[in-house]
């Protein structure tokens, strides 16, 4: 059974959105855990206003278990509700390790948000499990039935695509846009074997050539809208994050501009 963390608490008040990941987590017969984090700043700990503040919205959070359950119920899955307190990014990325992926919202609407800072990339980046982000400029729905993966055979990719394993399973139809560069010959590894471990694992894959560009992001997505992609497979933070948010990089890009559900690893 697959288990899904859903990141209830991050999301924004759209009632909806909840429903796209428990209808995805129908489809696969997974138990999903709704998680909310009651963010502490432990600068401010000593204040004791603030200690009352946080055990009130631990309360309330507290309380949501019932309509979260209900939600549950009405999608058709088994589920729990957690509420838990800690530094938001490292409380996440802790939690999600005992899943197979969670699902949360990637906000992108809002032109003055740094890309990559707030709490769910930085979860990604701490050692989390793998995470499907939900763009708050698309829609409600979370199909998961045109699949495009973005492949440079670097761990990254691998570790996205093992993990979405089960979507790549049940898909309509999986592209790879395929733009791993060449070795040295005698002296690099050889490509892994994508293509048999997909024969292996029963997956009829369509393949792309993904020449490599200066602006990759961009093509990338231009190249996941055209295929008419609900899905977009890849790693992220291939090089260090410090180094994508200051100098710019593909998952930076992604994080800031992306107009499609994507599914991410480090």
């Amino acid at each position: 059974m697959l288990d899904i963390i859903v990141n209830v608490g991050g999301t924004s008040d759209n009632p909806s959105w909840p429903g796209a990941a428990l209808a995805l987590a129908r489809r696969h017969g997974a138990f999903v855990t709704g998680l909310q984090v009651v963010a502490v700043c432990p600068s401010l700990m000593a204040i004791p206003d603030v200690i009352d503040v946080l055990a009130a919205e631990e309360q309330a959070a507290l309380a949501r278990r019932d309509w979260w359950l209900q939600q549950c119920r009405s999608a058709g899955v088994e589920g729990e509700w957690e509420v838990m307190r800690g530094i938001s990014g490292q409380a996440l990325g802790k939690r999600s390790r005992l899943a197979d992926f969670m699902i949360g919202e990637l906000k992108v609407s809002d032109p003055d948000a740094a890309p990559g800072v707030d709490d769910v990339t930085r979860a990604l980046f701490a050692r989390a499990s793998p995470m499907l982000l939900m763009p708050d400029i698309g829609g409600d729905t979370l199909q998961a039935r045109r699949i495009v993966i973005a492949w440079n055979g670097s761990g990254e990719a691998a570790q996205a695509v093992k993990a979405a394993l089960p979507l790549l399973a049940q898909a309509s139809v999986v592209r790879v846009l395929d733009g791993e560069r060449g070795g040295l010959p005698g002296i690099s590894p050889p490509p892994l074997p994508l293509r048999g471990w997909f024969a292996r694992h029963g997956i009829e894959a369509q393949w792309q050539p993904f020449p490599a560009e200066h602006d990759e992001g961009p093509a990338l997505l231009a190249a996941a809208r055209a295929f008419d992609a609900d899905l977009l497979v890849m790693g992220a933070w291939g090089r260090s994050r410090l180094s994508e948010l200051t100098m710019g990089g593909v998952t930076r890009w992604m994080l800031r501009n992306a107009s499609l559900p994507l599914f991410l690893a480090h």
